[in-house]
């Protein structure tokens, strides 16, 4: 060591000091991701803002001042989860291999397994919540309009060919939608099962598929 502090930068100028902007963002993300491990560990039940603030390591009153009402805090943390969800599954699903019809199969094998997340099936919970708490319905209504806008101009840049086919978008809605609706048995029948049902639709989804997409060249 030679006497310089190891925060300092090697030049031997001051260190640069964290603003109270940058304290706050930090807070703030610590706080919407504390908010993202408590729904996946405990559920939409175990969602409170005491239990938050405590994973997060600030106090509830900060919580507080950061998210006046809980619904400004419900409406925040269910859109930072399911955004972070949305970018995760874009870089994990090949989307491009949709363009070829031998690959089809293993990119909603992969689609299947991100639903199936534990983060994924934790944001499902709040699918639920919307029916008595009016707060969630609105959010979750914006973030659906972004996250199919999302998906809408990513498969319209696959094939824009088919981009302007009424049936186009939806055929993406059919699909959102049965995995969706798939999702809601696991409490039910048991996530072996749903994976079975998962099975023996999946031939009838590609089918249906293959009919729109491959449209200009079978003729």
């Amino acid at each position: 060591m030679n006497g310089q502090a190891e925060s300092d930068p090697p030049d031997g100028t001051e260190p640069r000091r964290t603003t109270r902007a940058q304290q706050r963002a930090a807070t703030r993300l610590a706080l919407l991701d504390a908010t993202a491990a408590q729904l996946v560990e405990e559920g939409y039940d175990g969602l409170t803002t005491r239990r938050v603030a405590e994973r997060a390591g600030v106090a509830q009153s900060t919580l507080m001042h950061h998210f006046p009402t809980r619904e400004a805090f419900l409406v925040e943390a269910v859109t930072h989860l399911a955004m972070r969800l949305a970018d995760e599954a874009l870089d994990a699903i090949d989307l491009s291999a949709l363009q070829r019809p031998e690959r089809r199969d293993a990119v909603l094998d992969q689609a299947w397994r991100q639903f199936t997340s534990p983060g994924s099936l934790a944001v499902l919970q709040l699918w639920f919540a919307a029916w008595n708490e009016p707060e969630v319905a609105v959010a979750l209504q914006d973030l659906e309009r972004r996250l199919g806008t999302i998906l809408l101009m990513t498969a319209s840049t696959l094939f824009p060919e088919q981009a302007d086919d009424p049936r186009f978008p939806a055929l993406i809605d059919t699909a959102v939608c049965l995995i969706r609706g798939l999702l809601v048995g696991i409490p039910i029948s048991g996530r072996d099962a749903v994976d079975a049902r998962w099975e023996a639709m999946k031939p009838l989804l590609l089918e249906t598929a293959a009919q729109l997409l491959d449209e200009p060249a079978a003729a």
